[in-house]
């Protein structure tokens, strides 16, 4: 069987750009999905179909799951685990670092060679410059197929725990995610003066982009560990939210995004720590 050989597990969106790109890319392409319609453009474009997904392992080496959730992965994977003895299996499908560490434990103990992987693009960048996958585990598995994964984006190991690429997914998606509702909480407010969202939108990014590099100078106090640098204080940051939030409501919008920030300020001061960096509200955020 030739290395070259990878059979796609799932063929939603993300799935199917997976499968596009290896096959155009050069490697036998073998797919199977639950719904057997799906694989017909596939084959139509070169690919071949597998009826089970037994058979779609026994076709190749190396195996590419992009099915929905964890509980769908360990629902097709189990029932093949005896196939799979020997084999490699990459798993693009989005999980929690734990999820990730039990596929990977499972994966151990049959003999099946497990790189846990989180992508960090939509579907139309696959095999795109600005493509970047994350991937964690078994280190000479991933060595091994790297020059296929390499075909799907820029392909980053980010360690042995098999947690670790979906832990930096979540944290950076994390990130992404109170961003965006940061636009929209903007968008919010001028929206009750009428102003388009697409123009707060521009604002909002061009102030972002701004204040972006601030980031490392507040990764710089984390990493210190004493949060006395004479930078904003919590008593500063946390008088500074509640003007926030009152303008909010002045203007009849809710403040449900910024009250957790004011939480956590409140805490810290009534801790004694008014006076330290407002960084430090990152140890209020371990669960002890």
């Amino acid at each position: 069987m030739s290395a070259n050989t990878v059979s796609v597990l799932g063929l939603g969106a993300m799935g199917s750009a997976v499968a596009a790109r290896l096959r155009e890319t050069g490697h036998a392409t073998t797919v199977w999905n639950r719904t057997a319609a799906k694989s017909e453009p596939h084959v139509q474009a070169g690919a071949q179909a597998a009826a089970t997904v037994a058979e779609a392992v026994r076709a190749s080496d190396t195996v590419i799951v992009v099915l929905l959730d964890h509980a769908s992965v360990r629902e097709h994977l189990d029932q093949v685990a005896a196939d799979l003895k020997g084999r490699t299996v990459v798993n693009l499908v989005t999980t929690t670092p734990n999820q990730a560490r039990e596929t990977a434990a499972w994966a151990a103990e049959h003999g099946i060679a497990y790189v846990d992987g989180a992508i960090m693009a939509v579907p139309a960048m696959i095999g795109g410059p600005a493509a970047r996958l994350l991937y964690s585990g078994d280190r000479p598995a991933f060595d091994a197929v790297r020059p296929v994964l390499e075909t799907l984006g820029a392909a980053e190991y980010t360690g042995e725990d098999p947690g670790l690429a979906s832990l930096k997914d979540m944290a950076l998606l994390s990130a992404m995610d109170l961003m965006f509702l940061g636009y929209v909480q903007a968008i919010a407010m001028m929206r009750t003066v009428g102003v388009p969202a697409a123009d707060t939108a521009k604002e909002t990014e061009a102030w972002l982009a701004a204040m972006l590099p601030s980031g490392r100078h507040l990764a710089a106090i984390v990493d210190g560990g004493t949060y006395d640098t004479g930078g904003q204080s919590v008593d500063f940051d946390r008088f500074g939210i509640r003007s926030l939030i009152a303008a909010s409501r002045e203007q009849g919008v809710r403040a449900d995004l910024l009250e957790p920030h004011q939480k956590l300020l409140e805490e810290l001061a009534a801790t004694g720590h008014g006076d330290s960096d407002w960084p430090r509200v990152i140890e209020r955020l371990t669960i002890h």
